[in-house]
C-alpha cells in the first residue's frame, strides 16, 4: 500500500510541475500573438542610439522581444535562436551601426548570459497608440 501511495504522490507532483512549466509558455504565446496583431510589415533597420536613455525591453519568450524607444515608438524583434533564456531582469545590449539596428546583421546579448548573442532576424514596427488603447480597454472594468 505504501508503494501505491508513494507512486500517487510522485505522479501528483509531476502533474503539478508540468502544469507550472506549461503555463508561462502559453502566456508567452498569447503575449506574442497580441504584439503581432499590432505589428506592421518587417523593416530592414530602425534608428537606434544605444547610449540614449529611455529604452524599455519586454521579453516575450526566448526568441522574441519588444524594444520601446519612446512611448509612441516600439518594435517587435524576432531573434535567431533561444537567446533570452531565464532572464527575469536582464540587462540587454543591442548592437548598432551608425545609429541604426539592422535585421540580419545586429545582435542582442544579455549581461546575465555572457557569450550568448542572437542575431536580430526581423524588426516589425508596432502601432503603439492602438496597442495602448487595446491594453487600456482590456484592463478597464466592464
Amino acid at each position: 500500500m505504501k508503494t501505491v501511495h508513494a507512486l500517487s504522490l510522485s505522479t501528483a507532483v509531476l502533474l503539478v510541475l508540468s502544469a507550472c512549466a506549461s503555463t508561462p509558455k502559453e502566456a508567452s504565446a498569447d503575449k506574442l500573438a497580441r504584439y503581432q496583431s499590432f505589428a506592421g510589415e518587417p523593416v530592414r533597420s530602425i534608428p537606434y542610439n544605444a547610449s540614449a536613455g529611455g529604452k524599455n525591453f519586454d521579453i516575450i519568450d526566448e526568441e522574441n522581444m519588444v524594444v520601446e524607444i519612446r512611448p509612441t515608438e516600439g518594435y517587435l524583434f524576432s531573434l535567431s535562436g533561444p537567446c533570452l533564456r531565464n532572464n527575469s531582469a536582464p540587462v540587454l545590449n543591442i548592437t548598432s551601426q551608425v545609429g541604426r539596428v539592422s535585421a540580419g546583421f545586429d545582435r542582442v546579448s544579455s549581461l546575465s548570459q555572457p557569450g550568448m548573442t542572437c542575431i536580430v532576424k526581423e524588426i516589425r514596427p508596432l502601432d503603439m497608440k492602438a496597442l495602448r488603447a487595446a491594453e487600456k480597454s482590456a484592463s478597464s472594468p466592464s
